[in-house]
């Protein structure tokens, strides 16, 4: 009786988890419109908090570090904007063109392979868009730009009230692990978006180089695509490169130019992702390639390109989440790159606490004086 008893409630709760996990999933899809903008505004405050405190460490006063990071960041948002306003009419006028020049190279392929001109172009018109897939890269791309009112909105209200936080944390619950969670969480996703900014810099810079080189139109909105799809895991690298090389072979209708310029910007690529990336990351993330692989396909269901770009920080976060409840600690153990699981503990100080330390600074300061 008692084994039938707890069949059934092993049954009911996985049921209850199944259930839980689709209504889920089918929230985070249908409030897309809410999720993103609002994702994106904690790790923006993550960042901007992550800046002010280094700018206190190096011993800047609390109020002038949080209004430099802001505007640090305030301005690189601008700059990123201004960067792509800038290209996308113009790379939208040149569509047509574009084409053109598309129909003129597969002509040309079609005659060395006698193939019929009129099958050719009866292929690349229905087939090959250049007009409607730029229009789909550039709504791409202009989703995060358009959303920065609601994420600017966010981000606001996210610094409020991450003042009070570490006071409501203690008044839920006695339990000390949660800030040793939220330690690690910040340490590992700061970790994650410094170097792969860093990386991905280097690689946009590099790249932009070597589109100038070439004489690629829109070099700069190319450089930038490249330096925003590095940071998708695993074919971000390859849908970066695509862009600017099928887009030369377009421009110049030279084949020579493609596989020089393909081969140059897959190099960087390369070496980037195979030997400077792994170097510094290590395996800090602790995330299995095959879960990084399937966390990608769902994200990207769920929330799209956004969801793309954010799903390794994402899937860190709920992995340190469930290696620290004893309850999914296999989950942790299955999800990590090698089985180890790991508890990070500082005897610095908290991330969060450091951040909620600037009001007790500020009276010590007036005591002073």
């Amino acid at each position: 009786m008692k084994l039938l008893m707890k069949k059934n409630n092993n049954v009911i709760t996985i049921s209850v988890v199944m259930l839980t996990m689709v209504v889920g999933f089918y929230i985070l899809q249908v409030g897309a419109p809410i999720f993103i903008p609002f994702i994106i505004a904690l790790f923006l405050s993550f960042a901007i908090v992550s800046l002010s405190n280094f700018f206190i460490r190096k011993g800047l006063f609390p109020l002038l570090s949080f209004l430099a990071s802001l505007f640090i960041y305030g301005f690189i948002i601008w700059v990123f904007s201004q960067i792509i306003n800038s290209n996308i009419q113009d790379i939208i006028k040149q569509a047509p063109e574009y084409q053109e020049k598309l129909i003129n190279v597969m002509v040309r392929v079609g005659e060395y392979f006698s193939i019929d001109k009129s099958l050719i172009l009866d292929e690349v018109t229905s087939k090959i868009n250049i007009p409607q897939l730029i229009s789909s890269v550039v709504f791409g791309v202009t989703t995060i730009v358009k959303s920065t009112g609601a994420i600017f909105f966010f981000t606001i209200f996210i610094l409020l009230e991450s003042r009070f936080l570490a006071k409501k944390i203690k008044l839920v619950s006695e339990d000390k692990s949660i800030f040793s969670i939220l330690d690690q969480i910040g340490k590992d996703i700061k970790t994650y978006f410094v170097i792969k900014t860093g990386v991905s810099l280097i690689t946009g810079f590099v790249s932009y180089l070597i589109l100038l080189f070439f004489g690629i139109d829109f070099a700069l909105f190319w450089a930038f695509l490249i330096f925003l799809l590095n940071y998708i895991p695993t074919v971000g690298s390859m849908i970066a490169v695509s862009f600017p090389v099928f887009f030369s072979l377009v421009q110049f209708e030279s084949a020579s130019v493609f596989l020089f310029l393909l081969i140059a910007l897959a190099s960087v690529q390369l070496l980037m992702w195979n030997f400077i990336e792994p170097r510094l990351m290590g395996n800090k993330l602790n995330l299995s390639p095959l879960v990084i692989l399937l966390s990608l396909l769902f994200w990207a269901k769920i929330w799209g390109v956004v969801g793309m770009l954010l799903c390794v920080p994402i899937m860190v976060i709920i992995n340190i989440v469930l290696a620290h409840i004893p309850a999914t600690r296999s989950v942790a153990i299955l999800l990590s790159e090698q089985g180890n699981i790991k508890f990070w503990k500082t005897k610095k100080k908290s991330f969060w606490k450091g951040r909620f330390m600037l009001k007790k600074m500020k009276k010590k300061i007036l005591e002073t004086k």
